[in-house]
C-alpha cells in the first residue's frame, strides 16, 4: 500500500537557488567588480604608504640591523727614526645587533546577503575606506611610538629572535654615542628631553635641532632636512617666535612662514629662501633655524618631535620599517576566506604584518614641554 509522504516543512525556502544569489548592490554595481577595485586600491595604497611613515623609515625584511661599535681613538703616528721602523697597529671591529619587531594585525568586514541586496555602492565603499583609515592610524601610531617611547637598557622589548629593540639614545649606562666631527659624548647623553618650562620657546627648537645635527644628521650640505612635528598648540606658538638679540637663549631665530602662508605686510626683508609649502607630501608651516615645522593634530599636545630625513626610504632615515620576507605577505592585504565563491564581500579579512624600530639612534629627538620632572613617553591614540 502506498503511504503518502508529507511535504518537508520549509522545503520551499530551505535551499538556495540561482535567483537567491546576490551578485550586485542595490544600485546595480556588480560585487565582483567592487572586489577587484578594492584589490587595485590596496595595491596603490601599499605603494604610497602614509607620507609620515615613508619619510622617516626605510624598508627591510631583516629581523635585526648589525652595526659596528665605536672603535675608539686608536693609535697615533710615531716620530720617524732614522734607523728604526714604526710599530704595527690595527683596528678591531666589534658589532652589535639592533632588533626589529614584526607584529600581525587584522580586521574583518562582514556583509549579510540582506545587507548587500539593499545597500548602495557608497555603503559598501564606506566599510572599505574605514579599513584604510584604520591601517593609516596603526602605521602612524607604531611609527611615532618607535621614536617617542623611551626604553632604557634592561626594560626593552625583544623580537622573536631575542634581540633587543632599541630606542633613541636614552642615557643608558655603558651606551655611548659614536663621536662625530671631533665631538664626543658620554653615556648620559639622551635624545628624550624636557623643556623646563610650561610653554615651548625658540631655545627648545634649537636644542632639538642641535641634538640631531651634532651627530651628523639633518645637515643640508649632505642633502638632509630636519622636520619638527608639533600639535597646533605648540606649532602656532612657534609661528610667533622672533629673534631677540637681548635673549638669544630663548629666541635665537625668526620664524619664516612657508610659501603657502597667507599674504602679509612687513617692513622687514627675508634673507634666504622661504621654506616650501610641503615636503614629500608633508605640509610645512614654516621654518625656524635649520628646521621645517609641520603641524599635526595627531601629535600629543605638550610634545615636540624632531627628525632628520633624506627622503622616502632613505637608509639614513632614523627608523626601519620591517615586513615579512615573502612579498605576498607584505602591505595591507584583503583576504577572501570564501575561496572563490560568488560572495567575495560577504566575509573578508584585512591583514597587516609589520614592525618599526630605530636604526639611527641620533637622527631624531623628542622634547616634552613641561616645567619639571623626567621625560614621560606620550600615549598615541
Amino acid at each position: 500500500m502506498d503511504v503518502p509522504i508529507r511535504d518537508i516543512y520549509g522545503a520551499d525556502r530551505g535551499f538556495n537557488v540561482a535567483a537567491d544569489i546576490v551578485t550586485q548592490t542595490a544600485d546595480g554595481v556588480p560585487l565582483n567588480d567592487i572586489y577587484n577595485e578594492f584589490i587595485d586600491a590596496l595595491n596603490e595604497w601599499n605603494r604610497g604608504r602614509s607620507a609620515l611613515s615613508a619619510m622617516f623609515t626605510s624598508n627591510t625584511t631583516d629581523s635585526f640591523a648589525q652595526l659596528p661599535k665605536e672603535p675608539g681613538k686608536g693609535e697615533d703616528f710615531e716620530p720617524q727614526s732614522e734607523f728604526g721602523v714604526p710599530r704595527s697597529s690595527r683596528r678591531d671591529v666589534d658589532y652589535f645587533r639592533m632588533g626589529l619587531p614584526l607584529e600581525w594585525f587584522d580586521a574583518a568586514s562582514r556583509f549579510t546577503a540582506a545587507f548587500l541586496r539593499d545597500a548602495s555602492r557608497e555603503q559598501v565603499d564606506l566599510q572599505f575606506q574605514d579599513k584604510l583609515e584604520m591601517d593609516n592610524r596603526l602605521v602612524f601610531r607604531k611609527t611615532m611610538s618607535a621614536l617617542t617611547d623611551k626604553r632604557v637598557a634592561g626594560s626593552r622589548d625583544v623580537n622573536e629572535n631575542g634581540v633587543d629593540i632599541f630606542d633613541l639614545w636614552d642615557g643608558s649606562t655603558g651606551e655611548v654615542p659614536p663621536s662625530y666631527d671631533g665631538k664626543t659624548f658620554t653615556d648620559a647623553h639622551s635624545h628624550y628631553l624636557v623643556s623646563g618650562a610650561a610653554t615651548v620657546d625658540g631655545g627648545d627648537i634649537k636644542a632639538l635641532t642641535d641634538t640631531i645635527q651634532e651627530h651628523g644628521y639633518g645637515r643640508r650640505e649632505s642633502g638632509e632636512q630636519v622636520v619638527i612635528f608639533a600639535h597646533p598648540t605648540e606649532a602656532d606658538a612657534i609661528a610667533t617666535f622672533r629673534r631677540d638679540p637681548a635673549n638669544l637663549a630663548a629666541n635665537p631665530y625668526d620664524f619664516i612662514p612657508s610659501v603657502s602662508a597667507p599674504a602679509y605686510l612687513t617692513d622687514l626683508t627675508i634673507v634666504g629662501d622661504k621654506p616650501p609649502a610641503q615636503f614629500n607630501g608633508l605640509p610645512i608651516e614654516g621654518s625656524y633655524g635649520d628646521a621645517w615645522i609641520s603641524k599635526n593634530y595627531r601629535v600629543p599636545q605638550g610634545y615636540v618631535i624632531a627628525l632628520a630625513t633624506s627622503g622616502p626610504n632613505s637608509s639614513r632615515n632614523p627608523l626601519l620599517f620591517r615586513e615579512h620576507i615573502s612579498a605576498q605577505h607584505r602591505g595591507l592585504r584583503l583576504v577572501n576566506p570564501n575561496d572563490g565563491s560568488r560572495y567575495p564581500l560577504v566575509n573578508s579579512y584585512f591583514t597587516r604584518g609589520f614592525g618599526v624600530g630605530v636604526r639611527h639612534r641620533g637622527a631624531a629627538a623628542v622634547m616634552q614641554i613641561k616645567a619639571s620632572g623626567s621625560y614621560q613617553s606620550p600615549i598615541w591614540p
